[in-house]
This record gives C-alpha cells, sequence and structure tokens, in this order.
C-alpha cells in the first residue's frame, strides 16, 4: 500500500496557500493596528487573550482530535456528542472566565480588565455553538474547503479589529472587534457541510469515547499553554506594558513560521497520518522520508531570510514607538527553527494515536521556562529572558525524538542536517549584509549597538 503523495502536496499547497494569505491579513492589520493605536493597548488585550486561552485549554478534552482519529465520526450520533460536550464545556468556561475577572484585575494592577474580561468572556459561547464540520473536513481530507474556510476568518478577524479601531481608537474597538469576527466565525462553520445537521444529544457510549482519547489531550493542552504563555503572563507582571505590547507585536511576527508548521501538522500531517496508521511501520517511514526533507529544507531557506531581514522589516513598517522589537524579533525567529521541528514531530505521533509524548514535551518546555525565565530575566534583563524564551522549544523536540525512536518513526538525521543548513544560511545572509553595510540582525540588541 503506497501513500497519496498526490494528495500530500495538495493538501500542503492548499494549507500553505491559505495560511500565507491568511497571514497577510494578519500582518497587514498588525501594521495597521499599530499606527492607530498605543502600545499599552495591545499589552492590556495580550493578557485576556492569554488568561483566555490559558481557561480554554486547561479544560481541552480534544473534542477536534476525537472527531478527526474516531473511525465512527462521520456518525450522527457521535459527532452531536462531540458537539453538545463541547457546547457545555464551553458555557463553564464562560464562567470561570468571568470568576476570574477580579483576581486577574488585581494580580496585573490593571482596572479596565474589570470591563473588558466579560465582554471578552461571550467568546467562549460562540466558540462553543461552532459546528463539527471544520474538523470532518480534515477527517475526510477535503482541504480545499477547509483552507478556503480559514482564509475567511483571516479576512473577517482583520476587517473587524481594523473597522472597530477606527470607528474607536482606543481599546474597545479591538474588544468589539475580537467579538464580531468571532461571531462570523461561528455562523461560517454551519456553512461548509451540508450533510451535516447539529443537534443538542449525548450518547454514554460515544462520550465515553472522546472523553477516553481526550485524557491526554486534555494533560498535553494543559501543558501547551503553559509552555507557550508563561512567557507573557510573566512578563506582563515585571514590565511595563508599553514593553509588553512591542513584545507581543515581536512574538506574533515570530510565530507565523512555527504556526504554519502547526497548521500543517494539525490540518494535514495528524489526518494524513492517522488514515495511513494502520501501513506497516517501517514502510510507511521510507515513503514519508523524502516528501519530509524536501519540505524542511524549503523551510529552511524561508526561515533564514526571515531572521536575516526581520530587523528592517519592523524599522520600515512600524513606527519609532515599537522599534525596540527590531531586535527581539531575530532572537525569537531564531528560536523558532526548533518549534517547527517540535510541531511537525508532535503531529507525527498525535496521528499514530501517541499523545502522551505531546504532554510529555510541553512539559519539559514548562519547566524550562519556570526556571530559566525568571533567572534569565534576573540577571541580563529583557535580552536574558528573551533568549531564554527563544530557545526553551528544545526541552519539546527531545523528548518527542525519543518517543519517535520508541515508535520506530523517527527522522532525527533529517533535522540535523535541516539545521545544519538553516543556520549556515544564516550565516551566509548576515555576512552578506555586514558586507554590503546593512549591519547585521543583532546589532541593535542592547549592549551590543
Amino acid at each position: 500500500m503506497a501513500i497519496s503523495v498526490r494528495l500530500l502536496l495538495k493538501g500542503t499547497a492548499w494549507t500553505t496557500g491559505a495560511f500565507l494569505l491568511g497571514n497577510i491579513f494578519r500582518l497587514l492589520t498588525s501594521i495597521i493596528l499599530a499606527r492607530i493605536l498605543a502600545p499599552e493597548i495591545f499589552g492590556v488585550m495580550l493578557i485576556v487573550y492569554t488568561i483566555r486561552a490559558g481557561i480554554e485549554l486547561t479544560s481541552d478534552f480534544g473534542v477536534g482530535q476525537n472527531i478527526v482519529y474516531n473511525k465512527n465520526a462521520e456518525d450522527p450520533e457521535f459527532y452531536n456528542t462531540a458537539w453538545t460536550l463541547q457546547l457545555i464545556r464551553n458555557v463553564v468556561l464562560f464562567v470561570i472566565f468571568l470568576v476570574a475577572v477580579v483576581p486577574a484585575a488585581r494580580f496585573y494592577e490593571s482596572p479596565i480588565l474589570l470591563y473588558i474580561m466579560p465582554l471578552t468572556a461571550f467568546s467562549f459561547l460562540f466558540t462553543g455553538l461552532t459546528s463539527v464540520s471544520p474538523n470532518l473536513l480534515r477527517k475526510r481530507l477535503q482541504f480545499a474547503k477547509l483552507n478556503v474556510y480559514d482564509v475567511f476568518l483571516g479576512f473577517m478577524h482583520s476587517a473587524s479589529h481594523i473597522s472597530g479601531a477606527l470607528v474607536s481608537p482606543t481599546i474597545w474597538g479591538l474588544v468589539f472587534g475580537y467579538l464580531f469576527s468571532s461571531a462570523a466565525g461561528t455562523i461560517g462553520s454551519y456553512f461548509l457541510l451540508s450533510d451535516v445537521k447539529q443537534k443538542f444529544y449525548i450518547s454514554k457510549r460515544y462520550a465515553w469515547e472522546i472523553t477516553h482519547f481526550g485524557k491526554w489531550i486534555f494533560v498535553s493542552s494543559l501543558a501547551f499553554f503553559l509552555a507557550t504563555n508563561f512567557d507573557r503572563l510573566y512578563l506582563a507582571k515585571v514590565i511595563p506594558l508599553e514593553v509588553v505590547g512591542v513584545y507581543a507585536i515581536a512574538r506574533n511576527i515570530s510565530d507565523l513560521a512555527s504556526s504554519l508548521f502547526l497548521r500543517l501538522g494539525s490540518s494535514l500531517l495528524f489526518p494524513f497520518i492517522s488514515a495511513h496508521s494502520q501501513m506497516p511501520r517501517e514502510e510507511f517511514r521510507k515513503q514519508l522520508a523524502p516528501i519530509r526533507i524536501r519540505f524542511l529544507l524549503l523551510a529552511a531557506v524561508g526561515f533564514a531570510v526571515a531572521a536575516s531581514g526581520a530587523d528592517l522589516a519592523i524599522k520600515i513598517l512600524y513606527d519609532q514607538r515599537y522599534h525596540a522589537a527590531s531586535w527581539i524579533l531575530p532572537v525569537l525567529i531564531m528560536g523558532a527553527w526548533i518549534s517547527i521541528l517540535a510541531n511537525v514531530n508532535e503531529s507525527t505521533l498525535l496521528g499514530l494515536g501517541r499523545a502522551s509524548y505531546s504532554a510529555l514535551c510541553n512539559a519539559t518546555k514548562f519547566a524550562i521556562l519556570l526556571i530559566g525565565l525568571p533567572l534569565g530575566f534576573k540577571l541580563y534583563g529583557l535580552v536574558g529572558a528573551v533568549t531564554v524564551i527563544a530557545f526553551a522549544d528544545f526541552g519539546r523536540y527531545f523528548p518527542v525524538l525519543i518517543g519517535q525512536i520508541k515508535e520506530r518513526f523517527s527522522f532525527g538525521r533529517q533535522d540535523l542536517l535541516a539545521t545544519l543548513i538553516a543556520f549556515s544560511l544564516i550565516g551566509l545572509l548576515e555576512w552578506v549584509r555586514w558586507a554590503s553595510g546593512f549591519g547585521t540582525s543583532f546589532e541593535s540588541l542592547p549592549g551590543l549597538s
């Protein structure tokens, strides 16, 4: 049995194209909003979004992953049970978020949170009502329709946020823009599949299957939140909000590369490997290996160009208030390469039904941040903190590599080769910049300028 290379390439093309278009919207939105709004507004919203993500991920039992992985997902009893559990969970999250309002406002000493957080809580209800159709599209490997929907979400997010900021160039413009885009995404999800009719229904059998498979998803999601958001929670407490806003700009841009591979992993690689998981392991690995290395080498070129030109992009596209991001961004992008490899490998193991490894690798990264971030900040200030954040993904990569070896599905040599090429290209491009009189990406680092 041979894997469908054509299907994989088609899915990659659709997913990459939709991702690039979506992030053009995202980047333009960031630039436009940065010219309209003050940095501290982004700092406050970073706190709100992070707390929301934390509450959501710490109760995740993997409804979407269940639908992609379970052989009974097309049964209306199954997907309606999944949708009902999703709705009940999000109603509970809505209440929890409201309870967290006062403690959050006191902890961050930001009274505006008392008014913003209750409004943004309604996004939980919109998410809970979202159709299961996007996840069924992933299971069916219908990449075209799924990615058109993702582009629609990106467009609505950009249009609503920019419109809100133009109408009200305050934090309220972002709040109402966020709520409008959340509602639009929920409504749009019901137009994806005509054969899916949602209704409130719970099957005891399927509810047990969902929660049983989701136990490791829950642990993994909790670890994932702590691993990917501890920096935001910590920095928002120890540095001024306007600096947090600048960091948020740099962090969001640096996440673009790793987010592409996270998207490819969750929307393409995970369902694709899950669909072929019955193949002999070694045969499947050999067929997948040449496709995988081509993708990584292409990613290495893009990564090197981004790392070597990120500071110039910040100085050209953003005004003086955000230029401090010109040294933060290249450091974060350097660490994003390890995140790319970790994302690809985690999705591979999840496709094999091994969700426990994701929990372990994210827990390891969180442990590194928990110890290293306060220590780095204490010793070297923001430079030390950003450096720890950038390279903490080593804590994700090695546990999942061990998992791949145990599952006889590892690509360690490929990862090493691609890493050597990526960083060699960065060295070459940095030399070209220096020789051409444009300096280097890291000359703006405090203490080096």
